[in-house]
């Protein structure tokens, strides 16, 4: 290997690359290139600035072009929009710090100078090193699990499958395990790169395949309907505007049926106190069909002593009364500020009052048609993060407001980490998108119908209900555990086998 220190644009260009592989499924050889251009730049011995340059580089690349679009929240009201240039610095150079670690790691433990030399012991350390990575940056600080190395095989149902048995992070090691395996042979020049790139989609397949029978009992139907208003961002907090945004709303969700149906309106669809506001429920209840039940995002307050709590809430609007659910998982930044005193100028939202947190049991239900419809409901970013309520859930419901990411793949990448958690509990997904996108999904994630990127509608649908009870909801991340000893043990046994055939000299 050369002594002469590497380019550290390399680095760069590599996490550019690898960021731009979660823009279509056309560009995952993008990611093998930028991991090689990563991996082969840590083989030099002269890294002058040792391993810390390349990874952060690697990783400020990785995260301004994967999610660039994390500027766009700025770019809506005038009072933010010369911070917008300070964010897209910002956010990638603090989120680039966690793949120093791996390269750290890499750097410290991987003897590059003989490759050949425990080779699949190598891919393995290499490959759980950013495995690490991923981990750390999904669970700390509130956690960020967008883009995950797993979330490359959206673009078929078929390849995610196995994300009901090992979950999404198990996915993830496995696709990281493939590209550094690619990588480590091409940096040898060795043909055998073809086995990995070729064998690890055909595993993912087989899932689908050969699918595991299930009991031949009849599932379960709801009769959906999922709006989609398409309101700007910019207007929708807007006072004089409210009743045409709500008339907007009832217009799309009236139906010429006497069957039970629900109505699905997305995030903060009403931009006030839904809870306190009797007559404004009344007048819903009014213009819809007397058989159809209401879901819709929207404000609530809780007084206590001098002070109030403010929450962004999921309603049910029934014949009898609201039920309601609070957000739990709040956007740093948009519904609270990190550090207020520091940071008070890049509040997004209208309001100078944070939003709380709130406590309630994230499992809901609905009487429908006789029967009792137990759903999980999220808001927003909440249905990119795993949860492993073991109740009975047949449904998982997610209302959100997508208008702040613009129109590119920012709402795309929201709803790709939204449908991993119904592939992983095994149930549909019902998603109510303000500006799009809208879907309803089948709980292996494939897409029965959408309304795609600001585009008025709405979607009707006999939904099949799922069960929450795939290997991945029974056994949680315990899974990985086993995952990674497994592949530890291969890669030993393999190093171990071409050991002793070049000690007794067998080819």
């Amino acid at each position: 290997m050369s002594n002469k220190a590497p380019n550290y644009f390399f680095f760069l260009l590599g996490g550019l690359l690898s960021g731009v592989s979660f823009f279509s499924s056309i560009f995952i050889p993008l990611s093998i290139l930028g991991h090689y251009l990563l991996i082969q730049g840590l083989f030099h011995k002269n890294l002058k600035f040792g391993s810390l340059l390349p990874g952060w580089l690697f990783g400020f690349g990785f995260f301004i072009t994967s999610m660039h679009w994390i500027v766009n929240p700025f770019l809506v009201y005038e009072e933010h929009k010369l911070l917008a240039p300070l964010v897209l610095i910002i956010f990638p150079s603090l989120m680039g710090l966690f793949f120093v670690i791996p390269c750290i790691l890499i750097k410290q433990f991987i003897n590059f100078q003989r490759i050949n030399e425990f080779f699949f012991s190598k891919i393995l350390l290499i490959s759980f090193f950013i495995f690490i990575s991923e981990l750390l940056r999904s669970n700390i600080f509130g956690g960020l699990p967008f883009n995950l190395y797993g979330h490359i095989w959206i673009f078929n149902e078929n390849f995610i499958r196995v994300t009901s048995y090992i979950g999404v992070f198990g996915l993830s090691f496995l696709t990281i395990l493939w590209i550094v395996s690619i990588v480590l042979y091409l940096i040898k020049n060795d043909i055998g790169f073809i086995f990995p790139l070729i064998l690890f989609p055909m595993f993912l397949l087989s899932f689908s395949t050969f699918p595991v029978k299930e009991e031949q009992a009849e599932p379960k139907t709801i009769a959906i309907r999922v709006v989609q208003p398409n309101i700007p961002q910019n207007k929708k907090w807007d006072r004089t505007l409210f009743q045409e945004h709500l008339d907007k709303l009832l217009k799309l969700s009236k139906k010429n049926s006497n069957k039970e149906l629900l109505v699905i309106w997305p995030e903060a669809a009403i931009t006030g106190f839904l809870d306190e506001n009797e007559d404004l429920t009344t007048y819903i209840k009014k213009n819809v069909n007397e058989n159809t039940t209401i879901i819709t995002g929207g404000l609530r307050r809780e007084f206590q002593s001098n002070n109030f709590k403010v929450f962004n809430s999921f309603f049910i609007i029934t014949k009898d009364g609201l039920i309601f659910y609070d957000k739990k998982k709040l956007v740093p930044f948009g519904e609270f500020i990190p550090l207020r005193s520091l940071f008070n100028i890049f509040k997004l939202t209208p309001g100078k009052t944070d939003f709380s947190k709130g406590d309630k049991d994230e499992i809901l239900y609905l009487e429908f048609e006789k029967e009792k419809i137990y759903f999980e409901p999220s808001i927003c970013y909440e249905a990119i993060f795993q949860t492993f309520n073991t109740k009975k859930v047949e449904l998982l419901i997610n209302i959100t407001n997508d208008a702040w990411f613009g129109n590119f793949v920012g709402p795309q990448q929201h709803l790709t980490a939204s449908i991993f958690r119904a592939v992983e509990k095994g149930i549909p997904l019902v998603r109510s998108a303000n500006s799009g996108i809208s879907v309803v999904t089948d709980k292996n994630g494939k897409t029965l119908k959408k309304i795609g990127l600001n585009k008025s509608g709405f979607i009707d649908f006999e939904l099949k209900l799922g069960k929450n009870d795939t290997f991945f909801i029974r056994y949680k991340n315990v899974i990985l555990f086993y995952l990674i000893f497994i592949t530890f043990f291969v890669s030993m046994l393999g190093d171990f086998i071409i050991k002793k055939r070049k000690d007794l000299k067998i080819f």
